[in-house]
């Protein structure tokens, strides 16, 4: 009888340990998923940092490009249209592009640096100063770019204000040696815009 207590006592005391030591391992898996998570947090933010510095190179600067895709569609806004990009008002955390198309000065290209990551928004206004009915959609930068190259994926407003667009990514790059700025956007994996940006040599500014 004193023999069965004591393996008792001995069964319940080794499973106690075995929880807390599965407790332990769990509690020190956790808090190293955070530290790696918050560590990943922060190197994406220093490139963030580093691909805002590279766009503030050019601020101060109006640039002319043209879209290359689609080149033979009437119907698309950017159609047989000049574009004009400035880079108007730059910040540390914070860098806004006008973009004149044609005669259309509507659009404005914003980067913002927040806590929770580089966020890209597209400001779309009447002439009145009033938004758009689609304005200010875009999304965060994924995490996975460089201090040259940075992607968006579309976020729960803008699937909420346009449901076709909730598989868009925007994808903006700078070619320093090439002296070239690009502006791509892809829908369902398939390239849906590209304009390229000729930032070799500045313009006048927009009226």
């Amino acid at each position: 009888m004193v023999m069965k207590n004591n393996f008792l006592i001995f069964a319940s005391l080794w499973v106690s340990l075995v929880f807390i030591s599965c407790g332990a391992d769990s509690s020190e898996k956790a808090d190293s998923e955070n530290v790696l998570e918050k560590e990943g947090m922060n190197q994406s933010h220093e490139v963030y940092k580093e691909f805002l510095a590279n766009i503030r190179k050019l601020c101060g600067n109006t640039y002319l490009g043209e879209p290359v895709y689609p080149i033979d569609d009437p119907e698309h806004p950017f159609y047989n249209q000049p574009i004009l990009l400035s880079f108007s008002i730059c910040e540390e955390d914070m860098v806004f592009m006008p973009l004149q198309v044609g005669e259309n000065t509507s659009r404005t290209w914003q980067l913002t640096l927040t806590e929770e990551g580089l966020l890209l928004k597209h400001d779309h206004r009447h002439e009145d100063g009033t938004h758009e009915d689609l304005s200010m959609y875009g999304g965060f930068a994924t995490g996975g770019g460089t201090a040259l190259s940075q992607f968006f994926p579309a976020d729960n407003e803008t699937a909420e204000m346009l449901p076709e667009a909730s598989t868009n990514v925007w994808n903006m790059v700078i070619h320093p040696d090439e002296g070239i700025f690009e502006y791509i956007l892809h829908r369902h994996g398939n390239l849906r815009f590209h304009a390229v940006i000729d930032i070799s040599e500045p313009v006048e500014q927009m009226n």
